[in-house]
């Protein structure tokens, strides 16, 4: 399957777009191959972010793991479309799979020096029930409740 057939249905999630299209996108993006599924989360596309998150929670775990680092993607900014509900799908997933990601998405914002996401990266956890022991690199945690901490302040 072609990437740009992909990414044509990714953009026809747009919340924008009537119903009946939306729901042939998904339709049509629940058959893809896994490892194309992070194609349905394209950068400059956020009002189809909510309904690419329904696509990947409709897939379930473990056939959609490919995706799950778009959806700590989403936390970035917990207002941004899909965000909310992501958190919501990934607390039923099992523990050490959340601590995983989690680990996984603190690394690239500490790389990014993003300290936003971190912030909300640490709400997360704490919303996942994941502690500083669920971190292999512990030093990463310390940095993502630093973050959170002077924001808070």
């Amino acid at each position: 399957m072609e990437d740009d057939l992909v990414v044509y249905y990714s953009y026809n999630l747009n919340w924008n777009l009537p119903k009946v299209t939306q729901n042939e996108a998904k339709e049509f993006l629940n058959q893809i191959p896994k490892e194309k599924l992070p194609l349905i989360f394209q950068k400059y596309a956020k009002e189809c972010w909510e309904n690419a998150v329904d696509v990947v929670i409709s897939i379930g775990y473990p056939e959609n793991k490919t995706a799950l680092p778009k959806l700590y993607e989403l936390f970035k900014d917990m207002n941004w479309p899909g965000a909310l509900k992501s958190l919501e799908y990934l607390k039923s997933l099992e523990h050490h799979v959340n601590s995983v990601y989690l680990e996984d998405a603190c690394f690239n914002a500490v790389e990014d020096k993003d300290l936003e996401w971190l912030y909300f990266l640490y709400e997360v956890s704490v919303q996942l029930n994941i502690t500083m022991q669920d971190f292999n690199n512990t030093n990463l945690y310390r940095q993502m409740k630093t973050a959170y901490e002077e924001v808070t302040r």
